[in-house]
């Protein structure tokens, strides 16, 4: 398995010969965390490569005789590699949205548009790799909240969040149920010992599979029962990405097939940016 702080291997794809050399040189130059293990000047060379070699990122040209950098991505159903198409022509953005392609970069590429777009893969395989690395969380497991006089046993799936206020804490359950205990959020997060929920405010810890709305104007998350909770600032970055991570379709190995989250109150950015 490669580890957190691994370079990332690269296969560049472009049947021109001096795009292939000078995407090839930024990366060496502006991109410490990637490393080019191969350049194919065609999308058959480029599949058997991709096969054999099995890259973290594939930087992938549009228009190419014979077989175009889409119709390669066709022949990878189960893909498990990060896309960036690095392009001449616009008016292919919206298709490498449908093709769920990480960025899109206008030729010539832009030294501080690359270097972001690698900040961004390598942080996203971070995250990634972290959650892969715990234990796979049971839904169904039990813990113990205690009350004045009460038990109870609640199934870690059934939370959706908790809600701190000095020394006491409030979880609030699907169904509409809400428990407090006399328990400071610190003390809560070693006791539900789960990587499925993130601290995403001073006083709030999530469970990130019951948010269904970010809102980054307001920074609120908007949870499955329709409740609004704060979503610290200096938090965005992280959860945006621990989200993006969810956003896994589990059939099969495919690793790292995203959808970005609905984002509401903000526009999607274009590709490339």
């Amino acid at each position: 398995m490669k580890e957190v702080n691994d370079r990332l291997r690269v296969v560049v794809v472009d049947d021109e010969l001096p795009a292939r050399q000078a995407i090839h040189r930024q990366i060496e130059r502006h991109c410490p965390g990637l490393d080019v293990v191969y350049a194919a000047a065609n999308a058959a060379e480029a599949y058997r490569e991709i096969k054999r070699l099995a890259p973290d990122v594939v930087f992938l040209d549009i228009r190419m005789p014979d077989e175009s950098g889409m119709e390669l991505l066709d022949r990878f159903p189960e893909r498990d590699f990060y896309v960036v198409f690095c392009t001449t022509y616009h008016e292919y953005a919206v298709e490498a949205i449908r093709k769920q392609a990480f960025d899109y970069l206008l030729k010539p590429v832009d030294a501080e548009e690359l270097k972001a777009c690698a900040r961004r893969i390598s942080d996203h395989f971070r995250v990634g790799s972290l959650l892969k690395a715990d234990p796979q969380p049971d839904p169904q497991r039990k813990i113990e909240l205690q009350t004045s006089g009460h038990r109870h046993f609640v199934k870690v799936g059934e939370i959706l969040n908790i809600e701190a206020s000095g020394s006491y804490s409030t979880f609030f359950l699907t169904e509409g149920r809400r428990i407090t205990i006399s328990k400071n959020l610190k003390r809560v997060e070693e006791l539900i010992d789960d990587p499925g929920f993130f601290r995403v405010h001073n006083s709030q810890l999530v469970q990130l599979s019951s948010v269904q709305r970010c809102n980054y104007r307001s920074n609120t998350l908007t949870l499955m029962d329709g409740s609004e909770v704060p979503m610290a600032v200096r938090k965005r970055d992280e959860v945006r990405l621990r989200l993006e991570q969810l956003m896994v379709d589990v059939e099969g190995p495919k690793r790292r097939r995203r959808r970005e989250p609905p984002m509401a109150a903000e526009p999607r950015p274009p590709l490339g940016k």
